[in-house]
């Protein structure tokens, strides 16, 4: 079952592949519990890319093997419920790195040097003005970015990050353990707090969890430094989004730029123009959801995610490494992953 095939239809390349494999989906546009769990219920595998799989819909999942995330994040999923029913969730886990890497980057530049401000002035003929705000910027190799998360996107972002002058800091769960490539980069490693009251750009590269959700609260949002910018190509509800508006709007934050909301519904079953605080700031750059996406990752996503599917539709585990729940493989029925099966 092909979840999501109207807002995100079957790609050339995962339509290739399907035919390749002999694998002919049925495809459905389903939002809700109730429109979903109908057309599941006899579902050997559900592919999914943004629609919410709740333990009510893995609950009716009678005969499914997998619940394959056509992308990375499973968040949507009720994967704790998945495991419980001996359901593998699968994902593609790095095939955006490179296009959230240069999305960051890109709200970094726009975001340190004013341009969507300045291009406001500029077409409103205010050249004073324009001149007056830039006297106020700093050089970029006179900042520092902050990265919460060590992960390949937080790397990625640092090896273009470097070229540009901002020296590095990051963080991370576990900073007793060591990390090569921090070294290598001549990143520091520091303590949450520390980090927020240090960078001039905070950018976050964390799954949302338990541990993860409100991360950023109010406490912590305040101790970034008058005038500092927060990036978020993660998730949205890893900030307070209200206390975020509230910051932009008294100044206390110079800016942001965000990829991802829990506050507005980027997937939702109608679209129309955003209304909430932390988007209708002036200082704020926001993008609908779209700094994974190019022609590649989109090739590379629907590889993967038929990948995952073919193993399992011939009895065996999809590649280890995109396995979410891998608590479930020992008592899964399923054989071991068979690279073999994927020859083409």
């Amino acid at each position: 079952m092909r979840l999501n095939a109207e807002m995100f239809p079957v790609s050339e390349t995962e339509r290739r592949l399907l035919d390749l494999y002999g694998v002919t989906p049925i495809e459905i546009e389903a939002a809700r519990p109730e429109q979903i769990i109908p057309h599941v219920r006899d579902a050997e595998a559900v592919c999914v890319v943004s629609a919410k799989l709740p333990a009510e819909v893995v609950d009716s999942l009678d005969a499914c093997n997998l619940i394959s995330r056509i992308g990375n994040g499973t968040d949507r999923i009720d994967v704790a419920q998945a495991t419980e029913r001996g359901i593998i969730v699968s994902n593609v886990p790095d095939f955006s790195t490179e296009e959230m890497a240069d999305h960051v980057l890109g709200m970094i530049l726009l975001l340190g040097r004013q341009i969507p401000r300045m291009q406001k002035y500029m077409m409103e003929g205010r050249f004073a003005q324009a001149r007056t705000e830039s006297l106020q910027l700093r050089r970029l190799s006179n900042l520092t970015l902050g990265l919460v998360g060590w992960g390949d996107s937080a790397i990625a972002v640092t090896r273009r990050a470097l070229p540009c002058g901002l020296q590095v800091i990051a963080t991370r769960r576990d900073l007793s353990k060591p990390s090569p490539e921090a070294d290598e980069l001549g990143v520091e490693m520091v303590e949450l707090d520390d980090l927020l009251t240090r960078a001039d750009f905070v950018s976050l590269h964390l799954p949302l969890s338990a541990g993860t959700r409100g991360l950023l609260n109010r406490q912590r949002l305040a101790l970034m430094k008058r005038g500092a910018y927060l990036i978020n190509a993660s998730r949205g509800d890893i900030v307070d989004e209200q206390a975020l508006a509230e910051m932009l709007h008294s100044g206390h934050l110079g800016g942001a730029g965000l990829d991802t909301f829990g506050v507005i519904e980027i997937f939702g079953e109608t679209e129309g123009p955003p209304t909430h605080p932390v988007v209708t700031a002036e200082s704020v750059i926001a993008t609908p959801h779209v700094s994974a996406l190019s022609v590649d990752s989109s090739r590379i996503v629907a590889t993967g995610s038929v990948q995952n599917l073919v193993c399992v539709l011939n009895g065996h585990m999809p590649p280890p490494d995109q396995i979410v729940n891998r608590d479930v493989v020992p008592r899964s029925p399923l054989k071991p992953y068979d690279p073999a099966l994927l020859e083409e």
